[in-house]
């Protein structure tokens, strides 16, 4: 199960997703300045990388591995434990398993919280 959340600060993620990853339930965003890193070292588009992944179902195992773990650190985990999560519960496991979760960290970051749904009855007067 894969939720998402908003964030009230624009210097953090632009929403979280909530999903159950390796050994419990973890929070993953991605903040502009992960985002401008990862695209500094892979010397390409994170938006063109999701659409790719998004469309066709493509991506480098690189991507997913990196993507999860910029993820887990953009929603607070310090750094090391992000790193062994993801050598544990993503290098140890087949990609396509992790492909999901990474296409849902993309997603809360190019589009953000998704709108509520409208509720199916209006507020009545009093």
């Amino acid at each position: 199960m894969t939720t998402t959340t908003a964030l009230p600060h624009a210097a953090k993620p632009f929403a979280i997703v909530e999903s159950d990853f390796a050994d419990g339930t973890y929070k993953f965003g991605l903040s502009w300045a992960l985002a401008a890193e990862w695209e500094k070292e892979q010397n390409r588009s994170l938006l063109a990388t999701f659409l790719q992944a998004a469309r066709i179902h493509v991506a480098t195992i690189s991507d997913i591995r990196e993507i999860i773990r910029l993820g887990l650190i953009g929603a607070g985990l310090e750094p090391v434990k992000a790193l062994k999560l993801v050598r544990t519960y993503v290098e140890e496991r087949p990609a396509v398993e992790s492909f999901p979760l990474m296409i849902s960290i993309l997603d809360a970051f190019l589009n953000g919280q998704p709108e509520a749904a409208p509720s199916e009855e209006a507020p009545k007067d009093a």
